[in-house]
């Protein structure tokens, strides 16, 4: 499924953040997947993706209480960009009362694979910080990982991935080859199989060396893609976002 890959990483949706010194932009905030990929099925096998598109129709709006919470949602299924865009929310007070030690701690979070914007942003961030607001980051920060940390997160966003592959792909996860198979959307569009059903989409481990390539600076471009769409339906969530501060 290289070939797959490939095509994936030139048209993915863990976009970059712009560097600016002030907010993102949310206009701007993110790359996407293939528009075509993403149908209603392919979002709710992902969760981290639908509600990190929906808490940017938020953002677009500037209904930043709206986008805070779908993003938290995002986070609890190791979303690094919602992460990332939280603790911009909380540092810089949009819809929220500014709370720099919860900005730290979301973009800590967001910096915990290693990816470089987001390490930066979390350094920026800790130097920051005043003394007082550092003590209260370190008791904080165990609690934070224990909800929204990759080792509690990833296997959370697994679980579900792996429950709607089998429930909406059957035998045809890992597809390739067969040149009979055409995939036709609700409106009409038809979908490479190749590309719906790489392993990278949906395969968990895969699916975090995705987005590590992307993340680590090695992704060749962006792709911008049009408004969101069919959000809706809101698929099950198996918890509803808890309220961080103490």
């Amino acid at each position: 499924m290289r070939h797959a890959f490939r095509l994936c990483a030139l048209g993915l949706a863990f976009g970059l953040f712009a560097q600016p010194a002030s907010a993102t932009d949310p206009t701007r905030a993110f790359q996407d997947f293939p528009a075509e990929v993403l149908t209603d099925g392919f979002l709710e096998a992902h969760l981290d993706l639908f509600y990190r598109k929906a808490g940017t129709a938020a953002d677009k709006r500037g209904d930043f209480a709206e986008a805070r919470k779908q993003y938290q949602l995002a986070a609890r299924y190791a979303d690094k960009p919602s992460q990332a865009r939280l603790g911009e929310i909380y540092w810089e007070g949009q819809g929220v009362q500014a709370d720099h030690v919860m900005g730290f701690l979301w973009m800590a979070l967001a910096a915990e694979r290693g990816y470089d914007a987001f390490a930066a942003r979390k350094m920026q961030y800790w130097n920051a910080l005043t003394p007082d607001e550092r003590k209260r980051a370190v008791t904080l920060d165990q609690k934070m990982l224990g909800e929204y940390g990759d080792a509690v997160a990833k296997p959370r966003q697994a679980t579900v991935m792996r429950r709607e592959a089998l429930r909406g792909t059957g035998g045809l996860l890992g597809y390739s080859g067969a040149s009979s198979l055409s995939i036709t959307t609700a409106r009409g569009g038809n979908i490479d199989p190749e590309v719906f059903y790489a392993k990278e989409f949906w395969e968990p481990e895969a699916y975090w060396q995705m987005q590590d390539y992307v993340w680590d600076g090695r992704s060749p471009g962006r792709v911008d893609i049009g408004e969101v769409q069919d959000l809706g339906k809101q698929p099950p969530s198996d918890a509803k976002p808890k309220d961080e501060h103490p």
